[in-house]
């Protein structure tokens, strides 16, 4: 089977997802192939833009734009530096998206929420979902946490008790903790939501709420309120509560991530993008510097796809994006060179503070995303890198790797929007 197409973009992951939409929008036929549905579904479901202060890795970031600015100076090479010119935009692109489809992003005055977890830790994020964006906890006149019987993995009064140590809250603020029934029996995450999607369940949860809310008070609940990205669920149950009801960032893979990414889906789909999962890229053809052909397997079958510029979006190790041996790493499709540097590839704490060297492996790239040898020379110049192939993010500790993925992923969209017939 041989394909033709404008764009290809290899991942579904959020830069993948982010590079179909604006290439899209900008009316460039667009192909996005995939072995699997990528990395958001796993995630959190925020994006995280940038988490704590340059000098002291304990505080939490202000001002993340701002940060960024001055990452960008102190280090060239981080990948921000290479989008920075349309962080802002990117943002606003997607939180549009979001919006139009039913499932609004939300700033927090270009600062970072802080976002209650599960373990009653504070997160820190740039945009939350509407449903997980819990105002100030200082403020609060009094919390409630919410459990289900049937859902074994929350656990309301470990999130209340860390919550109380934190000192967010004011000392005389009640924080209290509730379990309610949905109807028996055991539940994942994924069927809780969909039983929740029934008016009927809603409303036993309210009269099991009631008697317990005090004024003022804030609702914390397992992610867990619908099953799609634009369901009611938490809206309903906030109205006929007469309370604010918000989901607590939970451990992956959560909800809200799995809203995202089907959101996502919907969206470059409604756009015409043709989007075929199942399907893996085994290798590709290059001539003169330029990618002529993509090799690939679907269906049993094998596939050729040309396209005038291809976006490789396929992620790190973790996504089979790039591939090591002892002592040497390489870029799993066009065999791109990944610097690994003569330090160890990870450090003895695995909760190292400094990270892992192997989180900051991948492609080095010029201010276009082409990726580059050692010397800055392109190697192939229709092809664009985006998200976890880029070298230089370490994004566990600097809590960056959604921002980089929507930036560089709706730059590589724009530019492949402006190639030319």
């Amino acid at each position: 089977m041989n394909k033709y197409t404008d764009v290809l973009i290899i991942g579904a992951g959020l830069s993948g997802l982010m590079a179909a939409a604006k290439a899209a929008e900008l009316g460039k036929k667009v192909t996005l192939v995939a072995k699997g549905m990528g990395a958001v579904g796993l995630s959190s479901g925020c994006i995280d833009l940038w988490g704590y202060n340059l000098e002291d890795p304990n505080q939490v970031c202000q001002d993340p734009l701002a940060e960024i600015a001055r990452l960008c100076a102190v280090n060239p090479q981080h990948p921000y530096a290479r989008v920075q010119d349309v962080l802002e935009e990117s943002l606003l692109f997607f939180r549009r998206v979001c919006q139009e489809n039913g499932n609004p992003y939300l700033d927090h005055r270009g600062g970072n929420w802080l976002l209650p977890t599960a373990l009653g830790t504070l997160r820190p994020t740039y945009l939350a979902p509407a449903s997980m964006a819990v105002g100030d906890l200082q403020q609060v006149r009094g919390v409630l946490v919410v459990g289900f019987r049937e859902l074994k993995d929350f656990y309301p009064d470990v999130l209340a008790a860390n919550l109380k140590k934190s000192g967010v809250l004011q000392a005389d603020c009640p924080l209290n903790t509730l379990m309610v029934c949905a109807g028996g029996g055991e539940l994942t995450p994924n069927t809780l939501a969909h039983r929740l999607e029934n008016p009927a369940v809603v409303d036993r949860i309210v009269d099991q709420i009631k008697p317990h809310l005090l004024p003022g008070a804030v609702l914390l609940l397992p992610p867990v309120l619908g099953e799609r990205w634009d369901s009611q669920v938490a809206k309903n149950l906030a109205e006929k509560l007469g309370h604010p009801v918000y989901e607590v960032a939970n451990i992956p893979p959560a909800l809200p991530g799995q809203r995202l990414q089907q959101m996502l889906l919907h969206h470059v789909k409604g756009q015409g993008v043709e989007v075929v999962i199942g399907c893996t890229v085994n290798g590709a053809r290059v001539a003169d510097k330029r990618c002529t052909e993509v090799l690939a397997t679907g269906a049993g079958k094998p596939i050729k796809i040309s396209a005038k510029t291809v976006i490789l979006a396929t992620g790190s190790f973790l996504g089979g994006g790039l591939e090591s041996k002892p002592g040497k790493a390489w870029e799993s499709i066009f065999r791109l060179p990944v610097e690994t540097g003569h330090e160890k590839w990870s450090a003895r704490d695995f909760l190292s503070m400094a990270g892992h060297l192997f989180n900051q492996m991948g492609i080095k790239v010029n201010e276009h995303l082409r990726p580059v040898d050692k010397t800055g020379e392109v190697i192939i110049e229709n092809v664009m890198v985006t998200g976890a192939n880029l070298a230089g993010c370490n994004h566990p500790i600097e809590k960056c790797g959604n921002g980089v993925a929507v930036a560089s992923g709706y730059k590589a969209g724009k530019l492949a929007g402006e190639v030319g017939e």
